[in-house]
């Protein structure tokens, strides 16, 4: 149990941006100015989830957001742990939470069922990466925190199309005129 006052950690914005000190085990994050994480987006829920300090591990639970949570870009519909790598969203905007996980030390170090193989397997989001074939050399993409800019699109009239016909086009040769007991005579024949 930390001392009170004592940092349990820190929440920090992916692309940059202050981190926010988690000082209490239990927190409410929303864009409602009375909750103990306040951030000021419009597509963020006035109470959006909630963050618990369960032995040691952090836990996040969506509280009926709007806009949703996910933990390593998997919406959440239960209350989820947290580790240091793990990337959490919040209706679009990614953090990250900087702490030293606690707890049984099978559970953190010893275990054969956490090695690091397992652990290097949650980091891997695209299924280029799950391939094993997302190089370290390749730049890594970067969220927009923007939409996109307007696109220009022409109109059929603003556009430039090629309207000549090809060299061996052939029209279709036209349709004889006749009636209905010239077509039948075709199936009788």
């Amino acid at each position: 149990m930390p001392v009170h006052g004592e940092s349990l950690g820190f929440l920090k914005p992916l692309g940059g941006g202050d981190p926010v000190e988690l000082v209490k085990e239990e927190l409410v994050i929303g864009r409602r100015p009375s909750c103990d994480v306040f951030l000021d987006f419009e597509n963020l829920s006035g109470k959006h989830c909630n963050l618990r300090m369960i032995n040691g591990i952090w836990h996040v639970k969506d509280l009926g957001s709007t806009n949703g949570t996910t933990v390593n870009g998997t919406k959440i519909s239960t209350e989820q742990s947290l580790m240091p790598d793990d990337e959490l969203g919040l209706a679009g905007h990614f953090f990250t939470i900087d702490y030293e996980p606690s707890g049984p030390a099978t559970l953190l170090h010893g275990s054969d069922a956490f090695d690091e193989e397992v652990v290097e397997t949650r980091k891997k989001h695209s299924l280029m990466e799950l391939a094993g074939m997302d190089s370290e050399d390749r730049p890594k993409r970067v969220r927009a925190t923007k939409p996109p800019a307007r696109i220009e699109r022409l109109s059929a009239d603003e556009g430039e199309f090629d309207d000549a016909l090809p060299e061996n086009y052939k029209p279709p040769a036209p349709k004889a005129e006749g009636n209905d007991e010239d077509f039948l005579k075709l199936f009788e024949g």
